[in-house]
């Protein structure tokens, strides 16, 4: 009984050649079958100088020529065969299976021939066949001797004067099986050629191929590349008809003798040729490759077709499911800037581009690639800060250390940070950083009186140093940050961040190591206005740090409130506020929001109300990742009146069916810098006018 494999043969790897394997009847039971490695059609003869399987049995593992190069021993296998002529010749092996040989079979005679298969001295089987000058068959990419064609088309653009290659199957790995690539004969400008690949048919003297019944010129050449016993059928120019044919046979005929048949696939709609070149690329520029560059946080690369093609069954897994491009933010709830999100159609677009086999398309067809600093995102920084090489204990769950760094005396007078841009020199231990404007030094002075030995001191809930989010001239502030996921922070036009002249950043680090002695040293790279901004920019949290989570609580609820003015929640001091409002500074624009949860968070969710109860969404995120947290700026500044609050709510999971829960089992978990601890922050940053400018003399000498 004849049992077909779906099997990939590796001896033709070289020449792109994919082959199907047949196993079946023993030997010694009955003769060996010998027939065409092409059409598995064990009634017809084989061709001298074409693939042939064997069927029996040869042992119990598996041996492949290297290269793909036949040899005359494998595996201590040798075959010899006797022509009808009476002389005895070798056959070269391909590969030696459990149940299969593969063999080119020798310049042979037509006519009966004998088989003798031997490991060693030993005669394991031995049958006769027989051998006609022309036997054709054509190599499938299906489970038999018929179904999709394997070769490739050659697509010529008599607009562009290009030429490029599409293949003409492919594999679906997340299904298991091969499916076609369909050919678009209405493409403007296209003229089609076919390159299918067979065996036994070297030596025809007439060919004659019909695709879907229309008779196509075809020529063969005798060899495919380097690929012994392998022959290629040229055949073309495609008529344009075929466009509806949809799914068409292909009927090759080599003196008279009609191979297997195999179909290709047809398509009259321009949707269907998708390729890199074109469509894919430029969708990876917008959406992708400002994480999938090399050097980058992500595993891969999307910048070369290659990289891509290798990929791209988890690249269309990734963007059906939703997961990638890792945008968080659920819609209605703010409008961001640079939204990874892709839309229906562009999901649809990958995955089509996935279905029809990844193709590559015309090299001409490329947009100029984006260029991508080595080191930095945004460019050279104009100050780079660095922390010393700091190696935290390997037991510890956290380490919290905070390096001061002075502004270089370079920097002569107060200057405006317009981009912050975060580069952790070892992510496997870099849980988080957060940087703090330190006007006065008091980071310096906290470093000096450390005496365990270590750079740095010990920072654990904060960089110890008193902290405002709205008198960056006295007490220190919030410069920037750095989580699992972000991107850099940009400034809107007009607005920065304040730092004093001669002042220090206090760099906080969080590290969580991972049982194993490991060292960083972080670098960030500041980008300042050529001069100071009219207005300062201005990092303000919702925070809640009084809650706990009980152990065993699947969605456990956790709110915070702010207010700017009125009983609770008030963060701006009345005197500031009477003056913001006196120099006509409300409503304030809020420009971005980042919100920051560890592991047991779920969903998250800021809105901000006015005093008449309306609320705006600002952002909503109902699917949590520690890994994927980042800096959300607004298309447009949303304005925050002096009589408005924010609203947040947090949900956690602190079940032991949370596959993320730190503890097992699961224990009351409350606010904590620890990463088995928990936070409920959602940071935004508003613009509101230098307050250095304000005759407040905040920032006198400065």
């Amino acid at each position: 009984m004849l049992h077909l494999r779906s099997q990939c043969l590796r001896f033709v790897a070289l020449a792109s050649l994919t082959l199907f394997l047949s196993t079946g009847i023993r030997a010694h039971d009955e003769p060996i079958a010998v027939y065409s490695a092409a059409s598995l059609n064990k009634e017809a003869p084989v061709a001298p100088n074409s693939v042939a399987l064997v069927d029996g049995e040869f042992g119990d593992t598996t041996t492949t020529a290297s290269d793909g190069e036949p040899q005359l021993e494998l595996d201590s296998i040798t075959v010899e065969i006797e022509g009808s002529d009476g002389v005895a010749l070798e056959a070269s092996l391909f590969s030696v299976e459990p149940e299969t040989l593969r063999i080119l079979i020798p310049n042979l005679p037509a006519g009966s021939a004998h088989m003798t298969v031997k490991r060693g001295e030993e005669s394991i089987a031995d049958g006769t066949f027989q051998v006609q000058s022309v036997s054709p068959g054509l190599f499938s990419a299906a489970e038999s001797g018929g179904g999709l064609a394997d070769g490739q088309a050659e697509i010529v653009n008599l607009l562009q004067g290009s030429r490029h290659s599409q293949d003409l199957a492919y594999f679906d790995d997340l299904n298991g099986v091969f499916r076609p690539v369909p050919l678009n004969l209405a493409a403007e400008g296209t003229v089609f050629f076919l390159k299918l690949r067979g065996t036994g048919i070297r030596f025809a003297s007439g060919l004659s191929v019909t695709i879907g019944g229309v008779a196509v010129p075809a020529g063969c050449r005798n060899e495919h590349g380097v690929s012994a016993g392998i022959d290629e059928v040229r055949i073309g120019p495609l008529p344009v008809q075929l466009v509806h044919s949809e799914l068409a046979d292909v009927v090759v005929t080599a003196d008279g003798i009609a191979a297997n048949t195999v179909q290709l696939s047809f398509t009259d709609s321009a949707g269907a040729w998708i390729t890199f070149s074109n469509q894919i690329s430029r969708l990876f520029q917008e959406h992708c490759q400002v994480c999938h560059h090399p050097g980058e946080v992500a595993p891969f690369s999307l910048m070369e077709y290659a990289d891509a093609k290798e990929s791209a069954p988890a690249i269309k897994q990734a963007v059906e499911e939703g997961s990638m491009p890792p945008w968080k933010p659920i819609p209605g709830h703010g409008e961001f800037v640079g939204e990874r999100r892709l839309t229906d159609e562009g999901i649809e677009m990958v995955a089509s581009w996935v279905d029809i086999g990844a193709p590559e398309g015309s090299p001409s067809d490329l947009p100029e690639p984006l260029a991508f600093d080595a080191s930095w995102t945004l460019g050279e920084p104009d100050l780079i800060l660095e922390t010393p090489s700091y190696t935290p204990d390997p037991n510890a769950s956290d380490d919290y250390r905070c390096f001061s760094v002075p502004l270089p005396d370079s920097i002569t007078e107060s200057r405006s940070v317009v981009g912050v841009e975060v580069r952790p020199g070892n992510r496997k231990i870099v849980h988080h950083l957060i940087l703090f404007g330190d006007p006065v030094g008091e980071s310096a002075a906290k470093a000096a009186a450390t005496t365990d030995g270590k750079p740095g001191y010990e920072c654990f809930g904060g960089a110890g140093i008193s902290y405002t989010a709205f008198t960056p001239g006295v007490e220190s502030y919030v410069v920037g940050g750095w989580a699992p996921g972000a991107r850099p922070m940009v400034m809107p036009e007009g607005a920065g961040m304040y730092v004093r002249r001669a002042s220090r950043i206090a760099i906080q680090m969080h590290y969580h190591p991972d049982g194993t002695e490991q060292s960083d040293s972080t670098r960030i790279g500041l980008h300042f206005a050529d001069e100071r901004t009219a207005q300062n920019a201005t990092i303000i949290p919702v925070i809640n740090t009084q809650f706990s989570i009980p152990a065993g609580a699947e969605r456990h609820e956790v709110t915070a409130e702010l207010k700017l003015e009125g009983e609770g929640g008030q963060a701006m001091p009345a005197a500031l506020l009477n003056l913001l409002e006196q120099n006509g500074a409300f409503p304030l624009d809020i420009i971005n929001v980042a919100p920051h949860m560890h592991l047991l968070g779920q969903e998250i969710r800021l809105d901000k109300v006015s005093a008449s109860g309306e609320k705006t969404p600002m952002i909503y995120i109902d699917d949590w990742e520690f890994d994927w947290q980042d800096i959300y700026t607004y298309n447009n500044p949303v304005p925050f009146h002096r009589s408005d609050r924010m609203e947040l709510s947090a949900i956690y999971d602190n079940s032991a069916n949370n596959p993320l829960n730190p503890n097992d089992p699961p224990i009351a978990v409350g606010w904590g810098e620890g990463t088995k601890d928990e936070m409920c922050i959602v940071f935004f940053t508003v613009v509101m006018p230098d307050l250095c400018a304000l005759p407040l003399g905040l920032c006198s000498g400065h």
